[in-house]
């Protein structure tokens, strides 16, 4: 039976639930100098497993996310639309899927999703992921080789995904207390390349009121990076900034030097174009709540929200649409099973494993 993923592919941060857990780790791939060549440990540290994902796809070995920054030589972070650099996005998808394999053989139903002004790409995206996969992941010294098949897999315009996490629970069944099914909702997702725009009106997805803009994070990392290499003489990569611009500090020669002046400066000028794209998009009067969501929800939310007296930042914006992809699947699954023997399901359990209902109490 295939597996429910929600899958979030973002120019930042890929990230993925499964109902159970949530996996993030930077949207960075490496390539790896050997068949199988990775760091060594000396056992001290206990990693995180996204943080320590090494995969082999093809005969290709890849470090991918922190690993990658930390260790290769030769790591990037693809920002083209369709993300084909050395087939970046089927290496970011087989390896995060690779998290969530429980056995040799796994079957997925995925759902991810695109900004709405790339949809166009849907079709592209599917017949590109939709199959059979061998991934190799590499755990220290061990290897495990995996099969992934891929039948179902569901592309949305990504801001949707923020939307389900409001209105479904983690079973895929519609929230009592969600008040976000009548009158008016945007969406506003800021990511790291591009930010999305989508309305919702009275429960259905409004095209018309939805947009993709070329502002994001990495339009403040630039920035930032220049200045940090005008004040300190630092020449970073944009991908290494992240903790930076969450900390308000950085490392420089071993001293830990205050950035927050820096981070402020180019966070409020994110949030000022920003606005003026929203406000030539939506007539902000009409709308009775405006979510906030997507990795640089958080950190842009304290620059937002004096000018938008709707603007509600969602719970953890960095994975909150990978959440509702995943709530949203459960809920598709819901849909196609037959409702008639479930009464009886339900007895026959009950009878065959009395004990089961009163550990559920």
């Amino acid at each position: 039976m295939e597996r429910v993923i929600g899958l979030d592919m973002g120019y930042g941060f890929i990230k993925a639930n499964d109902g159970r857990e949530v996996c993030r780790f930077p949207s960075v791939v490496g390539e790896a100098s050997g068949a199988a060549a990775g760091p060594s440990s000396f056992g001290f540290q206990k990693p995180d497993p996204a943080s320590d994902l090494r995969v082999t796809i093809n005969g290709k070995t890849y470090l991918l996310g922190e690993l990658a920054i930390k260790h290769s030589r030769m790591a990037h972070r693809g920002l083209s639309a369709t993300r084909a650099e050395g087939d970046d996005l089927r290496v970011l998808f087989l390896g995060a899927l690779s998290l969530f394999c429980r056995d040799a053989m796994n079957d997925f139903y995925v759902v991810t999703g695109l900004p709405p002004g790339r949809m166009h790409l849907a079709d592209d995206l599917v017949s590109r992921l939709r199959g059979d996969h061998t991934v190799t992941r590499h755990v220290g010294n061990r290897r495990h080789d995996l099969s992934i098949r891929l039948d179902t897999i569901d592309v949305v315009p990504q801001p949707l995904g923020t939307f389900w996490a409001e209105v479904l629970d983690n079973r895929g069944q519609l929230r009592d207390d969600s008040r976000l099914l009548s009158g008016r909702v945007g969406i506003i997702d800021v990511g790291f390349r591009t930010s999305d725009f989508a309305t919702i009106i009275d429960g259905e997805y409004a095209p018309a009121w939805s947009r993709t803009v070329p502002i994001g994070m990495s339009t403040g990392y630039d920035n930032l990076a220049q200045a940090l290499a005008e004040r300190f003489g630092l020449e970073r990569e944009t991908y290494t900034l992240d903790n930076a611009v969450i900390e308000g500090r950085i490392n420089v020669s071993g001293r830990r030097e205050n950035i927050s002046d820096l981070r402020d400066e180019v966070l409020e000028d994110v949030a000022t174009k920003l606005l003026i794209e929203v406000q030539s998009l939506w007539q902000l009067q009409d709308y009775d709540t405006i979510l906030l969501t997507g990795g640089g929800g958080h950190v842009l939310d304290r620059h937002l929200r004096p000018h938008v007296a709707q603007f509600l930042l969602v719970e953890d914006p960095v994975s909150a649409n990978a959440r509702g992809y995943y709530a949203w699947g459960t809920h598709q699954n819901q849909d196609q099973r037959p409702v008639q023997p479930v009464a009886e399901s339900r007895i026959e359990e009950e009878e065959a494993v009395p004990e089961k209902k009163s550990r559920k109490r």
